[in-house]
């Protein structure tokens, strides 16, 4: 167990910011092997300060960076664009513009795609993408609204009736609606679903009839869906469980 000491000393010299780069030292014998153990168990939030510019940099560079991620990269870099460092500001509104124009290439390139030949699955990754620039847009209601609409049309198509969102995009588009307040509208939308596919207990339309009912308030329709759902023994995730158990409760 000596070679852990190291965790409790470590000694002073190149000590490598991320997981790959200390798996490379360890590999030429520059490190030992407690350094790659550190650094893959070791992980700073982004969100505290004082903030580690490199490793938001190296979020920033990544491709796959997924929806929740990204809103927290764009919270940390609005709080810099506050600094008084002239160059900390200046990252924070770069970054910014990058994590925004990544996603609006992807839009263009998904809109050309369409053009050239429409297709459903192109159609709802083109939402998907409208909807998550949108909840990028925490700090302008008008540009968020713009997107969260967009999203919304793309997954009909441009077709004014809400009928002809597809079955698969109906989750997605309820979270459209619901960001936008239309709470009503969500509910009617999956009310049409749950009487096209004739599967009205369904568990993945009562959950999201839960969600619906709760945005609109109505706690006592929430407890008691989750005390349907409960009853029923669907079969749920871990998460959804936790949620359905704790509503359930008050249904009792």
């Amino acid at each position: 167990m000596a070679g852990f000491d190291f965790f409790r000393s470590r000694r002073a010299g190149y000590s490598p910011r991320t997981p790959a780069a200390a798996l490379r030292a360890v590999g030429t014998g520059t490190l030992p092997a407690e350094y790659f153990i550190y650094a893959s168990t070791s992980a700073k939030p982004l969100d505290e300060e004082p903030f580690d510019l490199e490793e938001i940099e190296r979020f920033l560079s990544r491709p796959d960076l997924n929806l929740q991620t990204s809103v927290l990269l764009k919270r940390v870099l609005t709080m810099l664009i506050g600094s008084r460092d002239q160059e900390v500001a200046l990252f924070g509104a770069e970054g910014i513009n990058a994590l925004e124009s990544r996603a609006l290439m992807k839009i263009e390139k998904l809109k050309a795609g369409l053009e050239r030949e429409p297709d459903d699955a192109v159609r709802s990754r083109l939402a998907r993408e409208y909807f998550e620039l949108a909840e990028l847009q925490s700090g302008s209601r008008s540009v968020r609204t713009f997107y969260l609409r967009e999203a919304y049309m793309s997954l009909r198509g441009g077709d004014s009736e809400e009928g002809n969102v597809s079955i698969p995009d109906i989750p997605l588009a309820v979270e459209i609606l619901l960001a936008l307040g239309l709470h009503e509208q969500a509910q009617r939308l999956l009310d049409a679903e749950r009487g096209r596919v004739g599967e009205p207990d369904d568990p993945s339309a009562l959950l999201l009839c839960a969600r619906v009912a709760f945005q609109r308030r109505d706690l006592r329709e929430v407890a008691r869906i989750c005390g349907k759902l409960a009853s029923s023994g669907a079969d749920l995730d871990e998460t959804e469980r936790r949620v359905v158990s704790f509503w359930a409760e008050r249904d009792a």
